[in-house]
């Protein structure tokens, strides 16, 4: 389990500097039929796969993903031990 955990986190944080600026094909379509902008209405934390405290783009998306990869790793670990105890 640990070793998945650390091979996660490698991954999330080597991909980032791969990643293509460009949109995916759902944020391109939106785009190209119009209603790209009415979604945008709610805010996230990590936006667009960065974090504004960070100005390197590279850098900033490899936190994101790490951060990700935390919050996942963190919900199940909660919730298989919420399971376990009934």
């Amino acid at each position: 389990m640990k070793k998945l955990f650390w091979v996660s986190i490698g991954i999330a944080a080597l991909a980032a500097f791969f990643a293509s600026s460009h949109p995916d094909g759902l944020e391109k379509t939106a785009e190209q039929l119009g209603f790209l902008a009415k979604g945008a209405a709610w805010r996230s934390l990590m936006a667009g796969y960065s974090v504004p405290f960070i100005s390197n783009q590279m850098f900033s998306t490899a936190f994101a993903g790490v951060a990700g990869i935390l919050i996942i790793f963190c919900g199940c670990v909660g919730i298989t031990r919420l399971m376990r105890k009934e």
